[in-house]
C-alpha cells in the first residue's frame, strides 16, 4: 500500500529534524537534506508497519501541505519556550507499506 504523508522539515543550526502531524509521534532526525528525507520515510514507514502488526488503525494522510503549515506555525506560536532559529519546509514522503506476514494469512 503506497500512502503519501504532508511533512514537516525544519532545519536548525545543528541538523535536520521532520515529522508528520498526520502520526503522532513519528519523527526523525538527519544531518543532512538527503539524510532528512530518507530518515522520515523509514519512520514513516516502520511506525505504520508496527500499528499494523499490533492491529491498531493506521492514521490515512488528511492534512494537505497548507494545513500542515498552518499546524506548525500554531504549534510554534503557542509555545512557552524560546524558539530556536528554524528554517521550514514542508514536503511530502511517500511511502510503501506492505502488511505484516501473519496479516497476509
Amino acid at each position: 500500500m503506497k500512502l503519501k504523508y504532508a511533512v514537516i522539515y525544519e532545519r536548525t543550526p545543528n541538523n535536520y529534524s521532520a515529522y508528520s502531524p498526520d502520526l503522532p509521534g513519528c519523527m526523525s532526525t538527519g544531518q543532512t537534506w538527503e539524510e532528512i528525507q530518507e530518515n522520515i520515510r523509514e519512520a514513516i514507514t516502520f511506525h505504520i508497519e508496527s500499528l499494523m502488526e499490533y492491529g491498531d488503525p493506521v492514521p490515512q494522510p488528511q492534512r494537505s501541505i497548507e494545513e500542515v503549515m498552518t499546524f506548525h506555525c500554531k504549534a510554534l506560536t503557542e509555545c512557552d519556550d524560546p524558539i530556536p532559529q528554524l528554517k521550514t519546509t514542508v514536503g511530502i514522503a511517500e511511502v510503501e507499506v506492505k502488511p505484516p506476514q501473519a496479516a497476509k494469512a
